[in-house]
Parts: structure tokens; C-alpha cells; sequence
């Protein structure tokens, strides 16, 4: 099957994207389809407006002469949901509709999901990009109740994100006696809490001692580099953007990930990633967060927008070797059991014949 599937650069040294880490999974995994991956999306280095504009414009007018160009017999849709990805995607959607090309709507978290949007306009354009879709995937049951609920859509279907287990497998992680290494990985943006983790810190350094270790890009990025250099000195440690055995061994060598994110998360995965090396999650119950991690047992949950619990729990799991193995150990077993690659792929192919109407199903040769 010829599949076009939409997402920012895929290459992680222009654009840091839980969208393009997806999309790169299925295609890498994925080898019973024949994907062309169609450039959507802002890259991270910076432009003019203009250019940016321009460059958007051709983005769009190129869309219907890929179609064509390749035979694709289904567009597999990835939606940023907030407001530019929703206008972005809704007029791409048109473009299918108009080449009569049947449509898999994945949707990646965004503003609009968890919390709707009170401008009638795009709900309008929301409900009809929905209902001129094929399938449209959430990644879990909340976000299924969430588009019921706020676009009276109930057709979802829940896909959760998943990464290949084998990769990060290491010997069983232990709390070192002295300095832990905390890791942040991804998009150094204020919706991922970043500015919370700072004032968390600024606590903590005072009582103990440990390592941060950031890697990714973003808006914040030159702040936020500045401000752990100058509170965390040679304790810091900043990669940029890392990917392949690199992230792997940036993984590997933490033992807590820290995403405390206020907004807009889909179902990260990093999160994914660091919990099968057994690295402990310090996160929020953004979106479908809370259906991975599970309050001390798999992980630490802290309240949004609230750098005083950042810090406390940080300070009493930081000092508790004995609770670290504990959550270390589940941490793992959770992925392995429920968010590994092979069965998300077997999944995903069924949907896409679905999506077809075609009366058969793909058999698991994974």
C-alpha cells in the first residue's frame, strides 16, 4: 500500500517533534507498507515570518501533485491539535476530499484536545475535519472521551504510542549514593514546564547534590541553558538535540526524567523511551500521562504549575534507594508489557486496511 504521511522534518537536528518521532517509528518498523513522508510543519530553526509563510504556501499547493505523483492509495494525517495545526491540517484534509484519497487522522496532543475551544470557527472546522476522515486515532480512552465530549465525535479510535523495548534493555538501575542524574529530553518549551523545573531546582541545590543532564531544543533554550549554568555549574550537562545510539546512552547513563508539562502533551515518547531503560518518570497527569504512570509504583506525579511539589518529591525519592529499585523495576515491566512496537504496528495496519474498506485483516508477521 502507497501511504503519505505527514510530519515536521523528520531529521532531529531541525525540529524537535513528538509528531516526527512517531511517524519515524512507523516508518522504521513498518515494512509491510511503502510510505512517503510529506513535509508539514515549522522547522526549529529560526526564520523570518515571510519566509516561513512562503515556505507554508508551498507546503500546501505542492500537497494534491504528491497524491498524484505516487499513487498513494491512503493519507495517514498527523494533527498538532492547536490552532495552526488545525487550520494547516484542515485545508490538506480538503485537498484529500477533493482527490477523492481516503484519510487516517492521527491526532498528537495540542491545546484543543484536553481543553477544547470556545471559537466556533474552529470547532466547526475541527467536527468537519473529523467527519471527513476515514479513522481518526487518539492515544488513549481520555482522549477518546475528550473529542466526545467537546466535538460530539465518539468514532475514535485509541492507538497508544509505543518504541522498540530491545533497544533500551540494561542491567536493573540502582539510586547511586551520590549525585543521581535527573534528565529532560525534548522540546525546551514552557508547555513542558521547564520554567518549573528551574525554580524546583534553585530548592533542591541547596539540600543535596545531583547531575542534570538536558538535551533538545526550543524557544527557551538559550534561558534555560544560561540559568543551569549558573546554578548547577559543572553539575550540568547540555547535548542539544540527540538521537540514535546517542540518546540511547544519554538514557542510559539517567536515572529520573523530568517532564512536569502544564499543557499539550499526547502520550510522549520520551516517556516511553526512558521508562524501558528503567529511568524513574517525575511527570504530570497531562493528557494520556496518567494512564502510563501510575503514582508510586511506576513513577512520580507532581501538580501542574507547582515547582514547590516538583521539589518535594523530587527531594524524598532522590534519598530513597530502596523505592527507586521499586519504581525502577515497573517501570520497565510496564512498557514491555503494553507499549511495545510490535503489537502497535500489527495494530496499525489493520486500521489502515479498515480505512480501506476492505473486508480483511493484516496477520501478525511481526
Amino acid at each position: 500500500m502507497n501511504i503519505l504521511i505527514t510530519a515536521p522534518s523528520l531529521n532531529p537536528t531541525q525540529n524537535v517533534s513528538g509528531v516526527s518521532s512517531v511517524v519515524q517509528t512507523i516508518i522504521q518498523y513498518n515494512k509491510q507498507q511503502h510510505y512517503y513522508h510529506y513535509l508539514l510543519g515549522r522547522p526549529d530553526k529560526k526564520r523570518s515570518k515571510i519566509i516561513w509563510f512562503i515556505q507554508m504556501i508551498k507546503q500546501i499547493v505542492a500537497f494534491p501533485f504528491a497524491l498524484k505523483r505516487n499513487k498513494i492509495d491512503l493519507v495517514h494525517q498527523n494533527l498538532p491539535f492547536d490552532p495552526k495545526g488545525l487550520t494547516r491540517e484542515y485545508i490538506i484534509n480538503w485537498w484529500c476530499r477533493i482527490m477523492k484519497t481516503p484519510v487516517l487522522l492521527h491526532i498528537h496532543g495540542g491545546i484543543f484536545l484536553m481543553n477544547g475551544t470556545n471559537n466556533p470557527i474552529l470547532r466547526k472546522m475541527a467536527k468537519s475535519l473529523f467527519e471527513h476522515c476515514k479513522q481518526v486515532v487518539v492515544l488513549s480512552e481520555l482522549e477518546k472521551d475528550a473529542i466526545n465530549n467537546f466535538y460530539q465525535f465518539p468514532s475514535t479510535i485509541v492507538l497508544v504510542n509505543s518504541v522498540n523495548t530491545a533497544l533500551y534493555q540494561s542491567a536493573p538501575k540502582k539510586l547511586p549514593k551520590e549525585k543521581p542524574t535527573l534528565l529532560f529530553l525534548g522540546r525546551i518549551h514552557e508547555s513542558k514546564g521547564v520554567e518549573d523545573i528551574m525554580e524546583a531546582f534553585r530548592i533542591l541545590k541547596k539540600q543535596m547534590d545531583f547531575r542534570f543532564l538536558l538535551c533538545g531544543a526550543g524557544p527557551l533554550k538559550d534561558q534555560f541553558v544560561s540559568d543551569c549554568e549558573q546554578l548547577l555549574g559543572d553539575d550540568f550537562e547540555f547535548q542539544g538535540v540527540v538521537s540514535g545510539q546517542k540518546k540511547i546512552d544519554m538514557i542510559q547513563k539517567s536515572h529520573f526524567l523530568l517532564l512536569p508539562s502544564r499543557y499539550g502533551e499526547g502520550l510522549p515518547i520520551a516517556l516511553l523511551e526512558t521508562m524501558a531503560a528503567g529511568v524513574v518518570p517525575v511527570v504530570t497527569d497531562d493528557a494520556s500521562m496518567k494512564f502510563v504512570v501510575q503514582h508510586q509504583f511506576n513513577g512520580i506525579r507532581v501538580e501542574k504549575n507547582n515547582p514547590k511539589d516538583l521539589y518535594e518529591k523530587l527531594s524524598f525519592v532522590l534519598t530513597d534507594p530502596i523505592n527507586y529499585k521499586y519504581l525502577s523495576e515497573n517501570s520497565v515491566k510496564t512498557i514491555e508489557s503494553k507499549y511495545d512496537i510490535t503489537n502497535y504496528i500489527y495494530q496499525l495496519n489493520n486500521i489502515y486496511i479498515s480505512s480501506l474498506d476492505k473486508n480483511k485483516l493484516y496477520v501478525n508477521e511481526l
